[in-house]
């Protein structure tokens, strides 16, 4: 198949070398190409300017929309989301007759939930920050364009790189919450697979799925595990409550995993202990 990856950073480029290993033509745009690996058709595109934008390859079958904020505001978020993504779908109708199918990694802060509740693909959008609701907007976008679209709700994404909670630990800056905060999260490598193995699914792919692993867990228990695992003290009890902007749910990803994916990392004990080991690293 033809691959068009559009906005292609670290976990795409990672699909991307895992579309390659399948034997599959890959294309990638982002705004420095030099970094994208040598195996790619390599595009330096400002997605922003639509008038800098290459034409699409007619042949191309799986388009995937892997954006990043050009700032961390509304405004950044609607240019890079919102703007790109209708561009892009207009751009798709008109180009690519071929195109079986676009997958779009979204976040799972569009959802509501609390009170430490099972929530799955069923629940509404709930989205309760700015950006969030961009993200939502964005989502329906999509959902109505009338093109066969996937969306992959990615929960808190962590691997090579992206160690926040290794570091706060390491730092002594970490603290066991107070009360209930449950965390989700999904490690770079798995969303990766899940993108190759939707696009595998073709017309027996759903429209939605979550994209997390398969052991939410309280906060302060990965710290604490962290903590062992590190060989340092286990982080002092927070003095208070603090103010958190995820709803504290878990995230059911029964349906992914229905669909044939098998998670290399199901739970944060194997991500960290891989991340800790140094088995992969990040993408430029």
């Amino acid at each position: 198949m033809k691959i068009l990856l559009v906005s292609c950073g670290d976990v795409a480029t990672e699909a991307g070398l895992r579309f390659e290993q399948q034997g599959h033509r890959v294309t990638a745009w982002r705004r420095n190409s030099s970094k994208l690996p040598a195996g790619f058709d390599g595009h330096s595109v400002d997605l922003l300017d639509a008038s800098q934008w290459p034409s699409i390859d007619p042949g191309t079958e799986i388009a995937v929309l892997t954006p990043v904020p050009a700032t961390r505001d509304a405004e950044g978020y609607t240019r890079s989301y919102l703007q790109v993504a209708q561009e892009l779908v207009s751009r798709l109708e008109t180009q690519c007759p071929a195109l079986r199918r676009l997958i779009y990694v979204s976040s799972t802060a569009v959802m509501g939930g609390g009170n430490g509740e099972l929530v799955d693909e069923s629940a509404p959008l709930a989205p309760s920050t700015p950006t969030a609701k961009v993200l939502a907007q964005t989502e329906e976008a999509l959902a109505g364009s009338g093109l066969p679209v996937t969306i992959l709700r990615a929960s808190g994404i962590y691997g090579p790189g992206r160690t926040r909670l290794i570091d706060q630990v390491r730092a002594g800056t970490a603290q066991l919450p107070t009360q209930s905060h449950w965390t989700n999260r999904i490690h770079r490598d798995d969303l990766a697979a899940a993108i190759v193995h939707v696009a595998g699914l073709a017309e027996h792919a759903a429209g939605l799925y979550l994209a997390s692993d398969s052991t939410p867990a309280q906060l302060g228990e990965v710290y604490q595990f962290l903590a062992k695992e590190l060989g340092l003290p286990e982080p002092d009890m927070a003095r208070q409550a603090p103010v958190r902007r995820a709803p504290d749910r878990r995230l059911d990803n029964a349906r992914l995993l229905a669909s044939g994916l098998e998670l290399q990392y199901p739970g944060y004990a194997e991500g960290y202990r891989a991340i800790l080991a140094g088995t992969s690293v990040r993408h430029p």
